[in-house]
């Protein structure tokens, strides 16, 4: 099986199913743009994470504090709800195995502001503490920003390790990624920068692959050669920055 190629099948996927059900908003009581959107994202989530998770929406509350709402929000079935109606949830932080924030279409000052909200809601799940939960963002569109300039926004947003992104798809063709290691396995000191990549076609199928490593690493390390093409990502990059917490150590 060619894996770029299923890439490019899976975001096509995302955006036909996103085309039909936009055209489906004909009642004015529907939901708004922002809202089908995310239900697009948790529909195609659902169908491809093990039956052990819950793919929803809702909160994280602790003794003290609770999250923004959240627009995808990934969890262990297997631990207790505070509170469920539907696919809406309020849970605890060792419940989360991630959160995502969802876009129809990303502009700088967009991505910042979205970050911003994500690193908080993160932080707080991370600090209860609970390490293994991720952070991802997606954007349907984008404007022609290049990577390295959306990663020099991140950069500059995220400057705490517990408020770290992991991925991001953003738009049809860029996709971030955090390493904690050199992924080129050239170095075996404490990498953690943020990469950029130009995959045409692919950034929405890698994104959904990258919530399943996250997910069941173990399954997909075992067997990365079914997961993750051959050769990897590396050849595509087009940025690169170090995470703030990497520069404080050096």
């Amino acid at each position: 099986m060619d894996l770029r190629q299923y890439f490019a099948s899976l975001s096509l996927e995302i955006d036909s199913l996103k085309d039909r059900v936009r055209n489906l908003k004909t009642d004015r009581h529907w939901l708004t743009d922002g809202e089908w959107k995310e239900s697009v994202i948790r529909q195609v989530l659902r169908r491809n994470l093990p039956e052990t998770v819950e793919v929803g929406r809702g909160f994280v509350v602790t003794r003290n504090k609770a999250s923004h709402q959240l627009d995808v929000l990934i969890r262990d079935a297997s631990k207790p709800v505070v509170f469920r109606d539907g696919d809406l949830a309020f849970v605890t932080p060792d419940a989360v195995l991630g959160i995502i924030e969802v876009k129809s279409r990303v502009t700088p000052s967009v991505l910042e502001n979205s970050l911003r909200k994500l690193a908080a809601d993160i932080k707080l799940v991370r600090l209860h503490p609970n390490i293994r939960a991720f952070a991802a963002f997606f954007s349907f569109e984008a404007d022609n920003a290049s990577g390295q300039a959306l990663l020099d926004i991140l950069a500059r947003v995220v400057t705490d390790w517990n408020q770290r992104l992991d991925f991001a798809s953003i738009g049809d063709s860029k996709f971030l990624k955090y390493w904690e290691s050199d992924p080129r396995g050239v170095d075996r000191r404490m990498y953690e920068s943020w990469h950029s990549y130009n995959l045409p076609s692919q950034a929405a199928g890698y994104f959904v692959h990258n919530a399943i490593d996250a997910i069941s690493p173990e399954s997909v390390f075992s067997n990365s050669e079914v997961w993750f093409p051959v050769g990897g990502k590396e050849p595509y990059r087009e940025g690169h920055v170090k995470a703030a917490w990497a520069e404080h150590r050096e």
